[in-house]
Order: structure tokens, then C-alpha cells, then sequence
């Protein structure tokens, strides 16, 4: 137990630092309130909603099957609550946040992701003013819905192809954070078409704002999912991780930690001079310049009173998940080092 704890401080510890040493203010990489028509609105609601449900139904169906596992599920999602927290800036010379999505998906199929991602964007709606309640359908479908999905099949896909686990795994992640900003994109070109090209032309201007920016930081996230993977499987915290040699994880996630610190600071050399703003408030511009006359018709319910305390918010929100999975890594740690103890006894 005090060595759960000691590891739940010293995550949570890390990333507020991370988070309250950064200067810019915080952005989401969600559609914000109001700045979908009534209309698409309410089509992405409709849309949501069965998904939502079908979800509840399945994670209270494996919670009751495999009670076992609430443990894990709450590393899932205070993984998704970390991730999407967390202000990356890009080569582009803007930011974004990755979602933490695939881990998830991986462990317990997509379904279940659905309702935590659907918990995050709503505890980021109402009490960080990022995304939207109105915009909850359309960015759930994009991350909550899409994300999912996309990375349960190119899991799956990737290990009937003889693909090696952690390969998957890093690819599941990292494509699932793609192609949650794609259908960002392909969101707001549909509300907002091009008066040129349509669609089409509009969906290329929103890909080149989030798409693009999100590449390194789609990386990025591939590499800390493996990371804690790794962590999980060489303290055998559950049959649904394959098991390996814990020197050799540790080893692997030396160099891992070393490659996803790189991403995080070249850009800051590449782009040097850039304020890293973030790309919603790029899209905010986008969606100007394609609809000058658009006015957001809602506004959020809470706005936090300065970028401070929006830094603020996010941070305790990072620390919070960052608490959670350093107390269950702990947890297992010290469950694996019980074990081979008696092991070696008997």
C-alpha cells in the first residue's frame, strides 16, 4: 500500500509540474460550445446517443462478469483523463492534446471506452469550458465513438497479421489519435462548407489544422501507451497482458521514455519564436474566414476566470488521473514483488 502510494505522488507530482510550468494557456482539442449549427448539433447528438447505451449496457455487463477488472478500468480511464490533459506542442508550431483512447480500447474492446470517453469530454465541458454540451454529441463521436474503434480494429487487425504485440499496440494508439481529429475535421467541413470547393476544400483546411499538427503528438501517445504497457506486463498485473522479462521492459521503456521526451522538445527548437497556441482556437479562425457572419449560439456554462486558472483546472484534472494509475501501477508492483517472493521461498 505505501508503495502505491509513493508512486501515485510521484506521477501526479510530474505532471503538474509539467502542466503549471507551462506559460500558454491550456487549449482542448474539441469542437467548442456553440460553433456548431443547431442542426449538427443536435444530427451528432442523435447519432451519439446509441452508442452511449449500448456502451453503459456492455461496461456494467463486464464489470458484473469480470468484476476483477474495475481495477484496471479505472487505469484506463484515469489514462484517457491524463492524456487528454496534457498540452503537446507540435513541429507545426501550434499544440494539442493526444486522448489516450487506445489503451483502453485495447484492454476491454471499444465499447466500454465509449462511456469513459464520453465522462472526460462531459467533466471537460462543464467544469473546464472546453468542448461544449451541445458539441458533447459531435466531439463524443470523434473521440469517444471513432477513436474507439479505430484502434480495437487496428489492434486486432495488426495481431492476426502476425504483428508483435507492442507494434500493435503503439500503432492502435497512434492511429486512434488521427482519426479522432480527422472526424474533427470532417465535423466542421461538413457545418461548414467552403464557398469554393465545398466540403471538400473545407475538410482539407480543418485536416491542415488538426491533422497535421497531431501527427507528432499521435506518436507520442503510441510510445507512452507502450510504456505503461510494459509497466503492466512486467509487474503481471492481469492475464489480459502478455508477459516479459521485467529488465528488458525496463530496458525497452528507458529508451521509449528517452524517444517520447525528443517529441516533446524538438518542436520547441524547431519552432522556435512560435506561441503554441492551440488548434481549436485555430479552428475558431478557420470557421471565420469560411462563415464570416457565424456567431457561436451558446456559451458554456462555467468559464474559468483567466489562463491561469484554466492551467489550473487541467492540471488538477492530469493529477488526478496521474494519481490513480501511479497508485495501481504501485499496487501491482507491489503485488509482483510479493509474489516472486513466496515463489522463491517455496
Amino acid at each position: 500500500m505505501k508503495r502505491a502510494v509513493r508512486w501515485s505522488g510521484m506521477v501526479a507530482l510530474f505532471v503538474s509540474y509539467f502542466l503549471l510550468t507551462n506559460e500558454n494557456e491550456a487549449y482542448a482539442m474539441h469542437i467548442m460550445e456553440g460553433f456548431l449549427p443547431v442542426k449538427w448539433a443536435l444530427f451528432w447528438w442523435l447519432l451519439f446517443l446509441p452508442f452511449f447505451v449500448f456502451g453503459l449496457r456492455r461496461l456494467v455487463h463486464t464489470l458484473k462478469q469480470h468484476p476483477e477488472h474495475k481495477l484496471l478500468m479505472a487505469l484506463a480511464g484515469a489514462f484517457t483523463f491524463v492524456l487528454s490533459a496534457l498540452k503537446i506542442p507540435s513541429v507545426t508550431g501550434s499544440s494539442s492534446h493526444p486522448t489516450g483512447i487506445g489503451f483502453g480500447s485495447v484492454l476491454f474492446g471499444p465499447w466500454v471506452m465509449v462511456v469513459i470517453g464520453t465522462v472526460v469530454l462531459l467533466f471537460q465541458a462543464l467544469l473546464l469550458a472546453h468542448g461544449g454540451v451541445t458539441t458533447l454529441g459531435a466531439n463524443a463521436m470523434s473521440m469517444a465513438i471513432v477513436g474507439p474503434f479505430v484502434a480495437y480494429g487496428v489492434y486486432q487487425l495488426c495481431r492476426k497479421g502476425a504483428v508483435s504485440n507492442r507494434a500493435a499496440l503503439f500503432l492502435a494508439a497512434c492511429l486512434s489519435d488521427l482519426a479522432t481529429y480527422v472526424m474533427t475535421s470532417l465535423q466542421l467541413a461538413l457545418a461548414f462548407p467552403s464557398p469554393d470547393g465545398g466540403v471538400t476544400a473545407s475538410f482539407l483546411k480543418f485536416a491542415g489544422i488538426f491533422a497535421i499538427t497531431q501527427v507528432p503528438l499521435a506518436v507520442t501517445e503510441g510510445i507512452i501507451t507502450v510504456i505503461v504497457w510494459n509497466w503492466l506486463s512486467s509487474y503481471q498485473a492481469s492475464p489480459l497482458f502478455q508477459k516479459e522479462k521485467g529488465r528488458n521492459a525496463m530496458k525497452k521503456n528507458g529508451l521509449l521514455v528517452l524517444l517520447a521526451a525528443l517529441l516533446v522538445i524538438i518542436p520547441l527548437w524547431w519552432a522556435r519564436g512560435s506561441e503554441f497556441g492551440g488548434t481549436d482556437d485555430q479552428a475558431e479562425k478557420a470557421i471565420q474566414t469560411l462563415n464570416p457572419h457565424y456567431r457561436p449560439w451558446f456559451e458554456s456554462i462555467f468559464t474559468p476566470p483567466g489562463g491561469e486558472v484554466e492551467t489550473l483546472l487541467f492540471s488538477l484534472q492530469a493529477a488526478l488521473g496521474a494519481g490513480v494509475i501511479g497508485y495501481v501501477v504501485g499496487l501491482y508492483k507491489g503485488r509482483s514483488e510479493r509474489k516472486n517472493s513466496h515463489d522463491s521461498r517455496v
